[in-house]
């Protein structure tokens, strides 16, 4: 509950956000365009993508730890 104090005024002085200032209208392809031509939005889309890798090897290397060295996967996917 503690947690939750401080956070209760903060929520009551939130505001929009304004990232970038004018009109935002173009639909879907302005959208696109611009998040792939913004060197800031290209480095969080980078560390999404190595987080997800890292991630997936992270499971991988955790299921192949639970079987035995010779062991094949049984199902339609072998």
């Amino acid at each position: 509950m503690r947690i939750w104090i401080p956070a209760v005024p903060l929520a009551l002085c939130a505001t929009t956000a304004n990232a970038h200032p004018g009109e935002h209208h173009g639909g879907w392809l302005a959208a696109i365009t611009h998040l792939l031509s913004e060197p800031d939005h290209l480095a969080m889309a980078l560390v999404a993508v190595a987080a997800g890798a890292v991630c997936a090897r992270l499971v991988r290397r955790r299921a192949s730890a639970g079987r035995p060295s010779g062991h094949r996967r049984s199902g339609r996917f072998q």
